[in-house]
């Protein structure tokens, strides 16, 4: 009996294979956004970093960190997390959590930063992008090459310049700020999302 699959299952075989021979290379399926090396819209970034992964919808929450609760975060991880962060939740069609992006403004050496920081459910980074990027000298922070040292960090690690972070050669300032931009909402989602669901 001489059978032929359907054409449709065709790109959906040739996608997994796909998807393995990266995860056999070690290179993470997606950070799409980071892969980019560029700033990119809030609208593009949310589409690429939530909907790629599955999502079907988002839920947009504002998570306000008081004094005393940034304190008890700056007690133990030495990040101050005072203040208000949009996070975006990307949920499925039965309202699973895919994963969430939080927004974090941080201060450059020659200008604004704000980066958005993709999580998934268990607080791991899994893409990481600019929709403000003063930096001139800095500008090496956006490339892949450095941003992919952030991949699968999650709250217990360091995430700390020269500990387990690399900094841009040259660019020691941008080099912290998005290192604390990246620690600061990954603390934010595991102590004000995560640990709200």
């Amino acid at each position: 009996m001489n059978r032929t699959e359907p054409p449709r299952t065709l790109p959906l075989r040739a996608g997994l294979l796909s998807l393995l021979l990266i995860l056999a290379a070690g290179i993470p399926a997606w950070a799409q956004v980071a892969r980019k090396s560029e700033v990119v819209s809030l609208r593009s970034a949310l589409k690429e970093m939530l909907q790629t992964a599955g999502a079907t919808r988002l839920k947009k929450l504002t998570v306000t960190v008081d004094a005393e609760q940034a304190r008890a975060v700056k007690k133990q991880h030495n990040v101050d997390v005072a203040g208000s962060y949009t996070v975006y939740q990307g949920l499925d069609d039965e309202g699973n959590l895919i994963g969430s992006v939080v927004i974090v403004n941080e201060a450059g050496k020659e200008g604004p930063l704000q980066v958005l920081v993709a999580l998934r459910p268990d607080g791991a980074v899994y893409d990481l992008g600019f929709t403000i990027f003063g930096e001139d000298k800095g500008k090496p922070a956006l490339s892949w090459g450095y941003l992919k040292q952030y991949l699968g960090k999650k709250p217990g690690d360091p995430i700390i310049l020269g500990r387990d972070i690399d900094g841009v050669s040259g660019a020691t300032w941008t080099s912290t700020s998005v290192a604390t931009a990246v620690k600061t909402a990954v603390l934010v989602y595991d102590a004000f999302v995560a640990a709200s669901r």
